[in-house]
């Protein structure tokens, strides 16, 4: 009888995926994970050298672009597909957090965190959905948290509400786009050991050491998210996974 592995590996094979946030954390997981079980990938973000040198790795497409940019966002979209010759699936991986308390913290973080959580994942979305009408199997998975579940504490209020729209996003655009065919499913994640909090410049040194200290120590490896982000991409077309949530098991809030 074949392994889960084998059935994946064939489930997955030449299936042309985009990946955004791929540089670093659980994009870059994602996107090893995909070309390992025989996708092709295509990793979008915006640090040149790091996502060159991964596409080189892994036989893939590397497009670098700020997708907080409107039309590069759009631009980048249409170049991986024309690379790969269509999209069969997009996993929406870049996020960022500012942690802190809304009296203690910047409007241009909030903004910031909404742009890139929400307004990016959109705009690349809306892009690739002429792309993936035309896939096999199409999918689209938006890379959430456990914080779009339920508010973590107070130094967390803003980068929550960002993954709650990412969670009613995710719904509705699974209603929008399931007639056309288009699966579309929420991985939500805790703490995962990603260099998310090594980028919040100008944060509270404070709250974010706090936070830092706690997803290095409880935090999964974003391999396994990538592993989660697999097996969703891989169910046979009959099925769509609506949310698949996963937390470390010392992680109880």
């Amino acid at each position: 009888m074949p392994s889960p592995a084998t059935d994946r590996g064939r489930a997955l094979t030449g299936r042309r995926v985009l990946v955004t946030g791929a540089s670093s954390g659980i994009g870059e997981a994602t996107a090893r994970a995909l070309a390992a079980a025989g996708a092709r990938v295509a990793v979008l973000a915006r640090r040149a050298s790091r996502l060159e040198a991964l596409a080189a790795e892994l036989g893939g497409v590397a497009v670098v672009a700020d997708i907080t940019d409107d039309a590069a966002a759009v631009a980048a979209v249409d170049e991986a597909a024309a690379a790969l010759g269509g999209l069969d699936a997009l996993v929406n991986s870049a996020g960022l957090m500012h942690p802190g308390p809304v009296g203690d913290t910047d409007p241009a973080s909030w903004r910031a965190t909404f742009e890139l959580n929400v307004i990016a994942l959109l705009v690349v979305t809306k892009a690739a959905i002429r792309h993936l009408a035309d896939g096999t199997d199409p999918t689209v998975v938006n890379i959430s948290s456990m914080s779009g579940r339920r508010v973590p504490g107070p130094d967390g209020g803003v980068y929550a509400a960002s993954k709650f729209a990412v969670h009613a996003l995710g719904e509705s655009l699974r209603q929008e786009l399931g007639p056309d065919g288009i699966r579309v499913t929420t991985v939500a994640p805790g703490f995962v050991r990603t260099p998310i909090f090594e980028r919040a410049e100008g944060d509270d040194d404070e709250v974010t050491a706090s936070y830092r200290e706690r997803n290095a120590t409880l935090g999964l490896d974003a391999a396994r998210v990538a592993d989660a982000v697999c097996h969703v991409l891989a169910q046979p077309a009959e099925v769509t996974v609506v949310e698949l949530a996963l937390t470390p098991s010392a992680q109880q809030h």
